[in-house]
């Protein structure tokens, strides 16, 4: 869904240029079917991800909490965007983290060492947070996946958006 409404930031505490406002603006309107001149949270993660943004369902569901169900206008939009923005990691930052461990070159990767790394190295991460990884990732029958597809996947970012309370 990224490319060309993808929206990046140098600095998110600047204004956004004029291309980027006019583009929120227009995505904006066609998301406002009711013709309010609000987004409701749901919508709001909507746009968020329009723009290149790919939190996971959980990040997503907990940066909306504070959206009331009244739905933020255009430059409430624009303050949540620039507040919960992240700069998008790249599929080359991905493959080159995976390059790490992948001695033999590969692209292969085994199942319980990605997860023996994650959980281990590092910052460890929850284990549920890399079997939500996982999911994304074609294991075969033998434990292994192709990172490179995982790495592309990844960079796609989720596809739906998360039930809201």
């Amino acid at each position: 869904m990224a490319g060309a409404f993808e929206i990046k930031l140098d600095d998110p505490e600047a204004d956004l240029s004029q291309d980027q406002y006019e583009k929120v603006l227009d995505n904006f309107k066609l998301l406002d079917q009711s013709k309010t001149g609000r987004l409701n949270p749901q919508q709001v993660g909507i746009l968020f991800r329009a723009f290149g943004q790919n939190p996971t369902d959980e990040e997503l569901a907990e940066m909306l909490r504070p959206v009331p169900q009244v739905g933020l206008d255009v430059e409430g939009f624009i303050r949540f965007f620039k507040g919960n923005y992240r700069p998008p990691t790249t599929e080359d930052t991905l493959l080159k983290a995976f390059q790490v461990f992948d001695l033999e070159d590969t692209g292969i990767m085994s199942r319980e060492k990605f997860k023996e790394m994650l959980t281990s190295l590092g910052d460890p991460m929850q284990e549920h947070e890399v079997d939500a990884i996982l999911k994304e990732a074609d294991v075969d029958d033998k434990g292994l996946f192709d990172y490179k597809s995982l790495a592309k996947r990844l960079c796609e970012g989720p596809k739906r958006i998360p039930d809201m309370p």
